[in-house]
């Protein structure tokens, strides 16, 4: 008797997801006409070298999938010691569509809370899904071409 079909299939483990969620940057940027090149893992700081018209630029990339999970901490985490000039978030929907917003690190920065005197991590940062999906930062969705809508003066 053969086996059911889905006994077969392989759990996404975060760092699959992680993994997918660049390898899609990476499609999407360089479709954008800004190529892009994958750092090797566990490279420092940032996952994505991006020609973004005027040189080089340091990419971080995260991704979340809508899970059960995801209903208690709507959120993205990056860390504020990594050095990048652009944050790209991608975020998986149960129904298997994608929302990417594509963000200058200053501005994900700007947005971002700032932890409590308690916090056993103070670097990390969190851009809480309310704030991704409002001004100013929802004018960064699908910015695969990487405009700056905010000027930093």
């Amino acid at each position: 008797m053969p086996a059911p079909a889905n006994q077969h299939m392989t759990k996404i483990t975060s760092k699959m997801l992680g993994d997918a969620g660049e390898h899609y940057a990476l499609s999407q940027l360089t479709f954008a006409n800004k190529p892009a090149t994958k750092m090797p893992d566990n490279w420092e700081g940032y996952d994505l070298a991006v020609e973004a018209g005027e040189g080089l630029v340091r990419v971080s990339v995260k991704t979340r999938s809508e899970t059960k999970g995801w209903k208690s901490s709507k959120w993205f985490t990056f860390d504020d010691r990594k050095n990048c000039e652009w944050m790209i978030f991608i975020f998986k929907q149960q129904d298997g569509n994608l929302r990417a917003w594509i963000i200058p690190y200053s501005i994900a920065l700007a947005n971002a809370n700032i932890p409590g005197a308690n916090r056993k991590s103070a670097w990390d940062r969190e851009i809480g899904w309310n704030k991704l999906n409002n001004v100013p930062l929802l004018q960064y969705e699908n910015n695969w071409e990487m405009n700056n809508y905010i000027t930093d003066n």
